[in-house]
């Protein structure tokens, strides 16, 4: 299948993107939305929640040769993850990466870290990150999760509140059908190439 014709042009240029991953099943599609994002030409760095690392091992367990392409998301280890003091002395890793980025993508981005975001709580270094990405370097978030979370009236709150900041963030609405619990409706993350073409179409 033939790629739109903004990706041809737009691999020429170059982008940094901060790769967020939660705890949601559709974290096993890591290395599938990876792929893609490099085929459109950004250049990704990966912070994972420590409950998306219990899908990335699973993925892991059953294709060992994916640890060589995790290791070179991560470039400096541990310390991408962790958020610890970098080399250069007085500069911080979390900062520094978000000087790196153009922008940041949430794929997937669960119902508890969305709702961290909504109320500006950092207690994780995915969320430390997205607090401090500034307004100008905008943070795609693709939610995915069970359609009861979906549907609960609180969480839709945090949606709303999202959806209206547009300047900072955009949202990239989860599908209708069968989820992975085998319930139907809502919460379904999108397709990865929709996912990478709204990413690829806003990010000049």
């Amino acid at each position: 299948m033939n790629r739109p014709a903004f990706s041809t042009r737009r691999n020429k240029m170059k982008k940094n993107i901060i790769l967020g991953v939660t705890g949601s099943v559709a974290a096993v599609m890591l290395f599938r939305l990876i792929d893609e994002l490099e085929k459109d030409g950004f250049k990704v760095k990966l912070v994972a929640t420590g409950s998306a690392w219990l899908f990335i091992f699973s993925v892991l367990i059953r294709k060992p040769q994916k640890i060589f392409k995790l290791l070179a998301l991560l470039e400096t280890g541990l310390g991408e993850i962790t958020g610890v003091f970098s080399k250069e002395k007085g500069k911080v890793r979390h900062i520094n990466l978000v000087k790196w980025a153009d922008l940041m993508l949430i794929a997937p981005a669960s119902a508890n870290t969305i709702s961290k975001i909504t109320h500006a709580i950092a207690d994780n270094y995915l969320t430390t990150i997205a607090l401090a990405m500034p307004e100008n370097k905008k943070i795609f978030i693709a939610p995915a999760m069970n359609v009861e979370m979906w549907n609960n009236p609180f969480f839709r709150e945090n949606m709303e509140k999202l959806r209206k900041e547009k300047m900072r963030y955009s949202v990239i609405e989860p599908a209708a059908g069968k989820l992975q619990c085998g319930d139907e409706g809502m919460g379904k993350m999108a397709d990865i190439r929709t996912i990478v073409e709204r990413v690829s179409k806003g990010r000049a």
